[in-house]
């Protein structure tokens, strides 16, 4: 059967052709629907398609979705919005159906756009609300949210939204605007979703932004809504000026405020004005005020200052920022030119002098007799300011004053300072406003305009001054413009390309002209000649310039300049303009296409679309050809190659790709000639351009040795497109790719299938390679996966058994670095499989050779999970052997010791595994004066027990009395009293604490909250104190004090405790007068900064120590306090 052709010169043409006999077949009902084909071509494809959509044939238009070809699926989708939106079809528009019956037959991206056209379109409110239920599992249902019923969106979002989802909310329904929930994103981003309503919901969002709990981003709201509250409630707005001041546009508030009332408002809220951040908005105000009160305000305020209405800092401020003089821009001229000149008189800086002049411009500008004796002034007084200052002045008035309306004589005036500035001579002086200024006056009195005024002007835009003028005057200066610049490009000609670019730059300005004066360019047949004429000079000569500046002036010209349209322009969008309107310019201009079609920079990728659908065998054919012979060409491969896979099919790209298909996978770039190696990485890079889809084998044949890079681009779309039927076929060819390939593989298996199927081929593949990368990866997306499926309890027990597995079958020669570094990140294993999975690998990781590498990760997860360790594995692996490993340098060794001890599951328990590790401790106190480390650790040992004791807040140590008291005994036994009495005393008394909170410990749990250390148990505990004191005494002599006071200050910042706890407990320890070196500790060690909590505790002991009678108790007392002042 003959493919259709349609009728038609122009894609517009072709494409109603084709729309005639889509509605014909459906009006009579005559028409066959057989199975889209690729041998078809891509009318009688989408001919058959669109006609079943329009007849609505669903179960067609449900395969053409499953189409690899997506301009048919997309053709499909995009014309069925039927299926959506009638009801009749929501047993097959519903997420079940969709993910069960279609989802594994469609493209990835034929899938998506079909759930975005669903998304879009579907305003059932019950059926959007079981997409949005379906997608809450995968966390991406917010992007249904807005078509779901009121009620279900407050409850979906009754913790926290999104910034966009919150703009789109309310604009559902104003009732979100004040709906009580989170909104995510920095505060810059949530003003604007309020003042989105600011017009349709006023009060309550004028309620938001004046609430300083909200703490909102401040966001200028423009002058379309600060004209809106000024109109509805200036009243509001004026009385918390302090909180709009930086968000509305005050220059909008000054003006619709009562002139009358500025003054009293300035006076009232100038302090919360904010002036020191802008000084505008007082000179907003100023502006705005009564002529006579600005006057009086600003001379008051801010020249005599003898009145003071401004803020010291804010005066400070604009100060800095405006010289005094300035303010006479708001006087009238009659006041401000007297005084004025008088400061003018005394400057001696020209520059400052021209200032100050222009400052009078403002207040002279709109009366001419001011204007008269402004310029009067400046020529008696000032014509010998130098030139770069005279320019600023002339310039500032140019741009002020309409200086084609002023008299005869102020002009003549104006005139002469024209001539001192040497605007009527040659001269290198940039005067172009003087020069248009003189023009334009000229022009409009039908006075001859000087011929080196002419030559001088570039006359680049009149837009300014054509606001001034009548429809008369415009005529006039535009005739004489236009005639001035065509005369000026016509002696620029086009001799060389100096002359051309000068030619071209007048034209351009002619265009911007008509532009300016909105004249139709159609009407000045003589510049669309001039055009024409630069592009036929172009090409003849072969120059480079670019001329495109004349195609883009103005965009609805271009249908004027359209047959030059591909020399002025060539660009992708010209020649789809030319498609549209006359597809023979193409061919025409085919040496300027052959360019464009070569460039590697360039996409023609929608030129070339149009091309294969609608001229696929004239322009198509023809352009595949000119492709073919440019193959051979040493540059512009990447055009050629992208240009056929867009233009050819799908067998004939795959026949080409298996003619280049490289024998040698090893490119040797030494060579000469590098076409056919250009071409096969280019082919290589861009197979994923054809369409539909190459089969995967096809990119396969590139993906080998130094042409993989290339090949992965392509690979990496392919992939991702294919559905997950196509995906589950295609994965056995990919057991042995190169690694690169098989990477991205595994990183898309569980997105393209289901669980089931992804742990058989993660098996499989695991099994089959010897890469630990790819081991690696495997291993780091499963475990990763089991995180994901934490509400599906079936999934990830399934996930952790083939985990298991993986663990089970590693071998030591793949303990590589980097799988190893995947096997310990044991943050991503479930929070219940975390112990078991972590003992798992630690005996993998300590059995390769370089265990010792690995220990640190082991030690630092392991230390705050030793209670959920088998005692055995601890002991015999992670801290084996004890007597080495408790001289490690690695702090967390030392935290893994102390919590494997004191996390066991009692008393009892905890001495057990003391025992076990006691080797240690024995060690430890045989090397005391040998190693170093020997005490270091020790001590750490002994600082990290009591402190992670101290910081067990749930209290699930049990309270290791016994523990600590086999410590000390070891200690005792092993360590000589002589050199470690304060590190013996300090633990004798920690244990001692311990005992007495054991002891006590349901009465005390009774009367106190907090921790140990915040347990007031100075009663208990300051006996013991003073009982081993004397103990110490008695044994070592009453030297001994000053060494007690030093370990029961350790022992009490070992434990944390508070100072008003230490304060009670030495009060108390001070019960016996007599036994003074109870006194003498207490005075070493008392809290020498004063604070409320001690205040009481430190009275009292003040009072017993001033009241003893030893004049060494005294001497120590003054000593420890003398720094220290007490009230």
């Amino acid at each position: 059967m003959p493919s259709l052709l349609l009728e038609g010169d122009t894609l517009g043409e072709k494409r109603r052709h084709f729309n005639k006999l889509v509605a014909d077949a459906v009006a009579t009902n005559h028409y066959e629907l057989t199975p889209i084909s690729d041998t078809d071509n891509d009318i009688d494809n989408l001919l058959k398609i669109e006609i079943a959509c329009k007849a609505r044939n669903v179960d067609y238009v449900i395969e053409v979705m499953k189409s690899k070809d997506m301009l048919y699926a997309a053709t499909a989708i995009k014309k069925s919005t039927w299926l959506i939106t009638d009801p009749q079809y929501a047993n097959i528009i519903n997420p079940e159906y969709l993910h069960t019956q279609l989802k594994p037959y469609m493209t990835t991206k034929a899938f998506n756009k079909l759930l975005l056209h669903i998304r879009l379109n579907l305003k059932d409110e019950t059926r959007v609300e079981a997409f949005y239920e379906h997608f809450k599992k995968a966390r991406n249902a917010d992007k249904w949210l807005q078509n779901c019923s009121i009620p279900f969106i407050e409850n979906a979002i009754s913790f926290c939204v999104s910034i966009w989802l919150f703009k789109r909310l309310i604009k559902k329904s104003a009732h979100f605007l004040t709906f009580d929930t989170i909104i995510e994103g920095g505060r810059h981003k949530r003003q604007p979703a309020y003042l989105s309503m600011l017009k349709s919901r006023t009060a309550d969002v004028l309620d938001i932004l004046e609430d300083t709990s909200r703490k909102l981003f401040i966001v200028e709201m423009g002058k379309k809504r600060s004209e809106f509250l000024m109109k509805t409630c200036p009243q509001r707005v004026l009385e918390n000026i302090e909180m709009y001041r930086c968000t509305i546009d005050m220059s909008i508030v000054a003006r619709y405020m009562n002139k009358n009332e500025i003054k009293k408002f300035l006076c009232e809220k100038g302090s919360t004005m904010g002036y020191y951040q802008d000084y505008k908005i007082l000179i907003n105000f100023i502006k705005n005020m009564r002529e006579e009160e600005r006057v009086n305000f600003i001379q008051k305020s801010f020249i005599d200052r003898t009145e003071t209405l401004i803020d010291k800092n804010d005066m400070s401020f604009i100060d800095s920022s405006i010289r005094t003089y300035q303010w006479y821009e708001f006087y009238p001229f009659d006041i401000a030119f007297p005084k004025m000149s008088n400061l003018i008189r005394k400057e001696i800086s020209p520059s400052e002098r021209c200032a100050m002049l222009s400052v009078l411009i403002s207040s002279a500008k709109t009366d001419t007799k001011h204007m008269k004796s402004l310029l009067t002034f400046v020529v008696e007084k000032h014509m010998n300011i130098p030139f770069k200052f005279k320019i600023d002045f002339v310039n500032n008035l140019l741009s002020n004053v309409s200086t084609h309306k002023l008299d005869e004589a102020t002009w003549n005036i104006l005139d002469q300072i024209f001539h001192s500035m040497d605007v009527y001579t040659e001269s290198e002086n940039d005067v172009q406003l003087c020069l248009e200024a003189i023009i334009v006056r000229k022009v409009l009195n039908d006075e001859p305009v000087p011929e080196v005024v002419e030559q001088k002007c570039t006359f680049s835009s009149y837009k300014n001054v054509i606001k001034t003028l009548s429809e008369e005057e415009k005529s006039k200066l535009f005739n004489y413009v236009l005639n001035c610049m065509m005369a000026k490009a016509k002696r620029a000609g086009f001799a060389n390309e100096p002359a051309f670019r000068e030619t071209l730059h007048v034209i351009e300005n002619v265009l911007t002209l008509l532009k300016d004066f909105n004249k139709t360019l159609n009407d000045f047949p003589l510049v669309i000649e001039k055009i024409q004429e630069l592009v036929k000079t172009k090409e003849e000569n072969k120059w480079t310039t670019d001329i495109s500046c004349l195609y883009n002036v103005n965009k609805s010209w271009r249908k004027y300049m359209f047959e030059e349209s591909l020399s002025l322009s060539l660009c992708e969008e010209t020649c789809l303009n030319a498609l549209k309107h006359k597809p023979q310019l193409l061919t025409r201009h085919d040496k300027q296409i052959h360019t464009l079609r070569t460039n590697d920079t360039v996409s023609l990728r929608r030129v070339l679309a149009k091309l294969r659908v609608y001229w696929p065998d004239s322009l198509a054919r023809h352009w595949a050809d000119a492709y073919m012979e440019c193959l051979n060409q040493p540059t512009g491969h990447a055009a050629v190659i992208k240009g056929l896979f867009v233009v050819l099919s799908r067998n004939q790209i795959i026949d080409f790709a298996k003619k280049y298909v490289p024998e040698n996978f090893k490119i040797n770039w030494g060579l000469t000639d590098h076409t056919d190696i250009n071409i096969r990485t280019n082919i290589a890079k861009y197979l994923h351009l054809a369409r539909p889809l190459v089969p995967l084998d096809t990119i396969l044949w590139y993906a080998n040795g130094d042409y993989v890079r290339y090949a992965i681009q392509s690979y990496i779309e392919i992939w991702s497109t294919l559905s997950e039927v196509d995906s589950l076929k295609n994965l056995p060819k990919l057991y042995h790719a190169p690694v690169s390939l098989l990477k991205f593989v595994l990183k898309q298996a569980f997105l393209k299938l289901n669980t089931t199927e992804v742990i058989n081929v993660f098996w499989k593949i695991w099994k089959s390679t010897k890469n630990s990368a790819v081991k690696s990866i495997i291993f780091g997306h499963t475990s990763y996966e089991m995180q994901t499926y934490y509400d599906n309890e079936t999934v990830q027990n399934e996930l952790w058994k083939l985990l298991n597995m993986f663990i089970d079958d590693l071998l030591i020669e793949d303990g590589s670095t980097e799988i190893c570094k995947t096997l310990t990140n044991f943050y991503s294993i479930p929070y219940e499989k975390r112990p078991e999975y972590f003992m798992k690998i630690s005996r993998y990781l300590m059995s390769l050779p370089d265990s010792e590498n690995f220990l640190y990760e082991l030690l630092y997860f392991g230390f705050n999970h030793m209670d959920s360790f088998d005692e055995d594995f601890v002991v015999n692996l992670l801290l084996s052997p004890v007597e080495t490993r408790f001289f490690s340098s690695r702090t967390w060794m030392i935290y893994c010791f102390v919590n494997f001890l004191l996390y066991g599951k009692s008393e009892e328990n905890q001495l057990e595994r003391f025992k076990k590790i006691a080797p240690a401790f024995d060690k430890v106190f045989q090397n005391w004066y040998k190693l170093s480390s020997s005490k270091e650790n020790f001590e750490s040992f002994l600082l990290t027990a009591t402190r992670h004791l101290v910081t067990d807040y749930g209290k699930v140590i049990p309270l290791p009395t016994n523990l600590f008291a086999e410590i000390e005994s070891k200690m005792v036994n092993g360590l000589s009293v002589l050199e470690n009495y304060k590190m013996l005393t300090s633990w004798r008394l920690i244990t001692a604490y311990v005992k007495i909170i054991k002891l006590n410990k349901q009465s005390l749990e009774e009367e106190n909250v907090g921790h140990y250390n915040d347990w007031d148990i100075s009663l208990l505990f300051s006996p013991i104190i003073l009982q081993y004191l004397k103990e110490d005494t008695d044994k070592y002599g009453p030297m001994i004090h000053h060494l007690f006071a030093a370990a029961l200050d350790e022992m009490f910042k070992m434990l944390f405790i508070r100072e008003s706890v230490i304060a009670e407990t030495l009060r108390h320890v001070l019960i016996d007068d007599d036994f003074l070196p109870a006194y003498l500790v207490v005075s070493k060690i008392m809290p020498k900064l004063p604070s409320d909590e001690t205040k009481c505790a430190r009275s009292e002991i003040f009072q017993k120590i001033k009241s003893n009678e030893s004049i060494s108790v005294h001497v120590q007392f003054n000593n420890d306090f003398r720094e220290y002042v007490e009230d």
